[in-house]
């Protein structure tokens, strides 16, 4: 959840996350279009992220394009505590659906991409369980494996510049 750092992105000029590691701090360059630095306390250096915040905008809406002329898809819904959004998974199955997708839905507790690259009729992933799954591991999948806010664009729910100004993290 970057809202507060969205709520405060129009008094400030950049972001300073001091943390280890980057996937937090993406959300922040990401959802708020502010230049980004980390402090890293662990690797005791500091470092923008800015071209790391353009280069997954990129991948996303890659992967938004090519699920546009997907047909077939499959909602992920993790098992792990806190990873099962049932209620998020169905509505996503709904929406994709009257938008003429055909859906299925997958639940597993670990999820990788091995286990389900074995269903060669799905072209493309929803992910409702954790987001790093999407993000860190989109490469790793060799279809898109959307964010649940991303599906809301191939449905033609939501616009990639609205997704943008609300924060490819958000719900």
């Amino acid at each position: 959840d970057y809202s507060n750092a969205k709520s405060v992105a129009g008094d400030v000029d950049a972001f300073l996350f001091v943390g280890g590691g980057r996937f937090h701090a993406l959300g922040v360059g990401v959802s708020t279009f502010k230049p980004t630095i980390i402090a890293d306390p662990y690797e005791k250096r500091a470092y923008s992220i800015d071209e790391d915040v353009q280069k997954v905008l990129k991948q996303r809406w890659a992967c938004v394009e090519e699920a546009l002329e997907a047909k077939n898809f499959a909602v992920l819904i993790g098992l792990k505590t806190g990873q099962k959004r049932l209620d998020v998974a169905f509505n996503v199955k709904e929406k994709l659906e009257k938008s003429g997708k055909t859906v299925c839905l997958f639940a597993a507790r670990e999820i990788t991409p091995e286990m389900f690259m074995e269903f060669p009729t799905v072209e493309a992933f929803v992910n409702t369980a954790c987001p790093r799954i999407s993000l860190d591991g989109a490469s790793k999948f060799k279809k898109p494996v959307l964010t649940v806010s991303e599906a809301r664009v191939v449905a033609g729910e939501l616009s990639w510049e609205e997704l943008c100004k609300r924060g490819l993290f958000e719900n």
